[in-house]
Parts: C-alpha cells; sequence; structure tokens
C-alpha cells in the first residue's frame, strides 16, 4: 500500500511549503486493521454483523511496508470508541461483554510480510431478551515494532444484530386492540412524540383504513390511515394538529413495511423502511396522550393487518436511531418510552406492554395467530 506513504509525504510537503519552522519527523510505516481500510476510502471503522449462534468473522493486521523482523501487536476491546459512535450518531449500543467474545490478545506479523494470518474473531451466542443494542469495539492496542498505529484505521467496531423472529397477530376491524376499559387515560404530556411499527396490510380496497389512531387531550389527534377522499388507497396520511400530509411513495398489498412517524420542533417526518419519505412543518407540538388504538377505523377497515413491534416514544426520534433498530428488540426499559407493545403473544386478545408502564391493549375479540414465525432482518423474504 505504497499509496499510504504518498499521503504522508505530501502531507509533510504541505507543511514544510507552509514555511513552518518546526522539526517534524517523517512516518515510515504504518500499522493498521486491513478490514478498516477498504481500498476505497480508506477508513471503515464500522461494519454491521448478525450474530445467529455462536459466529465467527476474520480481519488481518497489516503494515505498510515490511520489515526486517516480527511485528508483534496486541488487541484488545476499546469500550470508548462505542461511547463516541453513540454520542456521534444517537444510538445506545453497549459493549459485548468479554465473557461472550474470543480473539488472541497477540497478532504476529512475520518478517519481511506486510500482513498477518487470519486473526478469528469468535462472537458466542449473545444475551436475547434484554433488547440490549450490543457492539464489539476492537483496536490495535500496541506493537514492539516502531511502527504508528494509524488513528483511522487501526480500530474497528462490529454493530452486532441479532436476528428478530417473532410470531405476529392478524388484525380486521373486529379486533380494536385499544387500552383497557378500566384503565385510566395515559395523561402523557409532550411536545414531541414517535411512533413506530412494522406494518403489512392484505390489501387497500378503500379509503380509511386506520392503522393507527391516538386520542388526546391536548393538541389534536393524531390518525394515521391508508387513503382519504382525494388520497390514493395505498398511500399513508398522517393527521395531526388541524392538518395532514401524504406519504409520497405507494405501498404494496402483502408486503412488510417499517413505518416510522416523528413529530417535534415545529415539524412532522414520515419514515418508511427507514428513510426519510414526506413531511410537514406545524405551529404547535404540544399534545396530552391518553390511549393508543390499531385499525380502528371501524366498519372503514375491510383489509387483514399484521403488526409487529409497536413503539411509542416520548421524544422525537432521530433517522439514525429509527434506521438503526428498526430490525431489532430495544430495551424495554428505554428512556422515554410510552410504550412497547412487540405484538409476539401467539395467543389470546391482549398485547402486553412491554414496558413498566402497564398500557396493555385489549382487543375486542382475539387476533388470529397462525404460528407464522417472520424474520425481521429480512421479512419479505419468503414472498419473494
Amino acid at each position: 500500500m505504497k499509496y499510504i506513504f504518498r499521503i504522508f509525504s505530501l502531507a509533510l510537503a504541505v507543511v514544510l511549503a507552509a514555511g513552518c519552522n518546526t522539526k517534524y519527523d517523517v512516518i515510515e510505516n504504518g500499522l493498521f486493521i486491513n478490514e478498516a481500510a477498504p481500498s476505497d476510502r480508506f477508513t471503515q471503522q464500522v461494519v454491521n454483523i448478525t450474530v445467529n449462534g455462536v459466529t465467527t468473522t476474520t480481519i488481518h493486521l497489516r503494515l505498510a511496508q515490511p520489515l526486517d523482523v516480527d511485528v508483534h501487536a496486541t488487541l484488545a476491546l476499546a469500550p470508548e470508541f462505542t461511547e463516541e459512535y453513540n454520542s456521534k450518531n444517537g444510538t445506545n449500543y453497549v459493549t459485548l461483554p468479554e465473557e461472550y467474545v474470543e480473539f488472541p490478545a497477540e497478532v504476529v506479523i512475520p518478517a519481511g510480510s506486510i500482513s498477518s494470518g487470519d486473526v478469528e474473531i469468535t462472537i458466542n451466542e449473545i444475551p436475547s431478551g434484554d433488547g440490549l443494542a450490543y457492539c464489539l469495539p476492537i483496536k490495535v492496542a500496541g506493537s514492539d515494532s516502531p511502527v504508528q498505529i494509524l488513528e483511522a484505521s487501526g480500530r474497528l467496531i462490529y454493530l452486532i444484530t441479532a436476528p428478530l423472529h417473532q410470531t405476529v397477530p392478524t388484525m380486521n376491524s373486529g379486533t380494536l386492540p385499544a387500552k383497557s376499559e378500566d384503565a385510566a387515560d395515559w395523561g402523557v404530556e409532550t411536545n414531541a412524540w414517535t411512533l413506530e411499527a412494522w406494518v403489512w396490510m392484505s390489501a387497500f380496497p378503500i379509503n380509511n383504513q386506520a392503522i393507527f389512531n391516538a386520542p388526546v387531550s391536548k393538541g389534536t389527534e393524531i390518525y394515521i390511515r391508508f387513503g382519504d377522499a382525494n388520497v390514493d388507497y395505498d398511500k399513508l396520511q398522517v393527521k395531526t394538529y388541524g392538518s395532514q400530509f401524504n406519504s409520497n411513495s405507494a405501498f404494496e398489498p402483502e408486503t412488510w413495511y417499517h413505518v416510522a412517524f416523528v413529530c417535534g420542533n415545529g415539524k412532522c417526518i414520515m419514515y418508511i423502511n427507514g428513510q426519510e419519505d414526506a413531511s410537514m412543518d406545524l405551529s404547535s407540538t404540544d399534545y396530552i396522550i391518553n390511549n393508543l388504538q390499531l385499525c380502528s377505523s371501524g366498519s372503514y377497515f375491510r383489509a387483514n393487518c399484521k403488526m409487529a413491534q409497536v413503539r411509542f416514544w416520548n421524544t422525537a426520534l432521530t433517522a439514525n436511531a429509527i434506521k438503526d433498530a428498526m430490525n431489532r428488540e430495544v430495551p424495554a426499559t428505554s428512556e422515554n418510552l410510552i410504550g412497547y407493545w412487540k405484538l409476539n403473544e401467539g395467543e389470546g386478545s391482549v398485547y402486553y406492554d412491554a414496558t413498566s408502564n402497564g398500557r396493555d391493549l385489549v382487543c375486542a375479540q382475539a387476533p388470529t395467530w397462525t404460528g407464522e414465525v417472520i424474520d425481521f432482518s429480512n421479512p419479505n423474504a419468503s414472498a419473494e
């Protein structure tokens, strides 16, 4: 990788050309993780990896130039990079505990070579059910040779995803899950909210197919439906604070979509599969939210609907946060969760709130549970 030294030499030349009299040492070699330095951009500090049971991956340590002696380098976990990544991206990753990962503490690059052999990293089956998002940050911690560990490519962060597999209910106008009749209004006062879920519709036969309805006692309704009198039936419409806007994208029947609606800071944004699709400005975003209903447009709801991972937040999530967590569970103890309904019960007529808020949704009649298990890393794969 001679281009590395061209970069170093160019940087040094620029400093000298500027007339600076400070003495600089020429960097003669560099040590880095090869997988963190792809040829197209040199720095790739983040890699996504799906862990299903015991999973292995391989990295290589590399020199810019070979040396005539063996180079002994040490690898270590780097929790400080987890904190840095979370701060930059608005995420909540937790460094994978040491007992779940195995890799050699020392790696040797033989004399005359620029690369180590395969360095195997083994990730054991990670904890499940806690909803935590784990990552594995690894760095080149040291070396016994006079080479510089390159800052940008001397580290690598694996963002770990455990597959989200769950059964889902099939709902219709008769199920109408809402809060328990004897439960008090929620009374959640907020100036920002996010509502997100995986949604599947069997068809779009008529307008006003409401998938979400959140009654409020301050502000105006939060009403999200497919179709309106002058809106195509296969497009989503968000009604709130006396106005409404529609998705630019049309939806396909019998197809899973992740949808998210973020309201705050004078704006409401719709995301589809993690990408911003449409938005509108609002004069106010003050609400008192009392309830959440699913598939609640009565006789107008003439399709079957499947849902999973319904999350209602008392904050405006960032685009990064939505995309980061849409294919996995989140901790039920996450800050600002108004309610979290996984819809994975597999039987019965109650959708239990995974948070400690106790905001269970009780169906007017039990939905249909087929026992089908959906893999939400690619929920439409079976239909392709």
